[in-house]
Order: structure tokens, then sequence, then C-alpha cells
């Protein structure tokens, strides 16, 4: 294998990375507020059931953001 095409398919790699980061970061921001919120409801309720309802609906909108 020459030194061009190694050359391109590392920074198709590189390229490639660049563009799947940004998904990964902002689902897991999106994943890391469902946690506080759910954390804060927990406090605010007195570990109410209804508060990992609303987790697992806040990690699906995550999910389908994607």
């Amino acid at each position: 294998m020459n030194r061009i095409t190694r050359y391109a398919i590392a920074a198709l790699c590189v390229s490639a990375f660049s563009a799947v980061a940004p998904a990964v970061t902002s689902a897991n921001d999106c994943a890391q507020r469902c946690y506080s919120q759910e954390n804060s409801c927990r406090r605010a309720t007195k570990d109410s059931p209804s508060c990992g309802a609303q987790l697992t609906r806040c990690l699906q909108s995550c999910r389908a953001k994607r």
C-alpha cells in the first residue's frame, strides 16, 4: 500500500469520526439532563415512582432525536 493510499484512509477515518462525535456528545448531554431532572424530581417528591417514568420518557426522547 503506498503512502497516498494510507493518507487517504487515515483522512477518511478522521472525517468519519468527527461526523459521529457530535451526535454522541449531544446524546450524552440529553441523557445527562434527564438524569439531573430525575434527581430533582426524586428530591422534590420524596422518591416518587413517577420520577422513574419521567426519566424513561426523557431518555426515549433523547434516543428519538439521534
